[in-house]
């Protein structure tokens, strides 16, 4: 028996260290990508004007993991389960290229790493707290739900008033439902719990990660776009660089003196 249980746990910890690490890949490639979007204007220019090749490409994906969920089989044959989620993962990093293309890059960078730490942070909450969250789905949906009405208030306030603190709010409340989700999906994959996901079950386990993180992602670009808070903060410490710079070269400058 207790053969079994220290099998299972060896078993568990190795799966929740897979789901991690490829969900970290995963974000390390949509960072890098999105990196090169931001700052190669040539790249850029053409998700700012065909901004509907990034909806096609975010729509197939979406469709890409209903088919991945619910076709069970798919994500158990070797090799086309990679295959399929490469591609889900890619065609989401494509789908926010018009998004990224009209964002500055000190700005999505910024933003891209409070959302890791976000992740992260929740992550480990939901892990390591004794309560068991998946024992509270219906109260989790309950709160969801309740959110979410919240939400919609907010979106349309913004929508008619453009009053900026509604779609702050917005954010707000949609990130805290989508961080009480990834704290229940982190008690799946850790294990130990009622509900948990199967040791097999990986690649599913890092599109639900990578989605969460997409979700929480998308809503920072209101803010990335509006307010500019890392480049405004980078084009003053480069303004101030410089001019200390030139200050400088005209202070060791030496003077001319020119004799009759």
């Amino acid at each position: 028996m207790d053969e079994r249980i220290g099998s299972y746990q060896r078993a568990r910890r190795k799966f929740a260290i897979i789901v991690y690490l490829v969900t970290a890949l995963w974000l390390v490639l949509a960072i890098a990508q999105w990196l090169i979007v931001s700052l190669f204007s040539v790249i850029g220019d053409v998700f700012r004007d065909y901004e509907w090749i990034s909806v096609i490409f975010f729509g197939l994906a979406i469709v890409l993991v209903m088919f991945f969920i619910f076709f069970e089989q798919a994500r158990f044959i070797p090799g086309l389960n990679w295959v399929l989620t490469i591609v889900i993962v890619e065609f989401a990093i494509i789908g926010l290229f018009a998004l990224v293309a009209r964002s500055q890059w000190a700005d999505m960078f910024m933003w891209f790493i409070v959302c890791i730490l976000l992740l992260f942070l929740f992550i480990l909450v939901g892990a390591v707290i004794p309560h068991d969250l998946t024992l509270d789905v219906v109260i989790i949906f309950v709160i969801a739900f309740v959110f979410l009405i919240a939400s919609i208030f907010m979106l349309m306030l913004y929508v008619l008033t453009t009053a900026p603190y509604s779609f702050i709010m917005f954010q707000h409340i949609v990130s805290l439902i989508m961080l009480l989700f990834v704290m229940y999906h982190a008690q799946t994959i850790t294990g130990g719990r009622f509900a948990e996901m199967r040791i097999n079950d990986y690649l599913l386990a890092t599109i639900i990660l990578f989605y969460d993180f997409i979700i929480i992602y998308l809503l920072t670009f209101y803010v990335q776009t509006k307010f500019q808070i890392a480049s405004d903060v980078l084009d003053s410490t480069l303004t101030s660089t410089v001019d200390d710079t030139m200050n400088a070269s005209t202070a060791k400058s030496p003077e001319v003196t020119i004799q009759n």
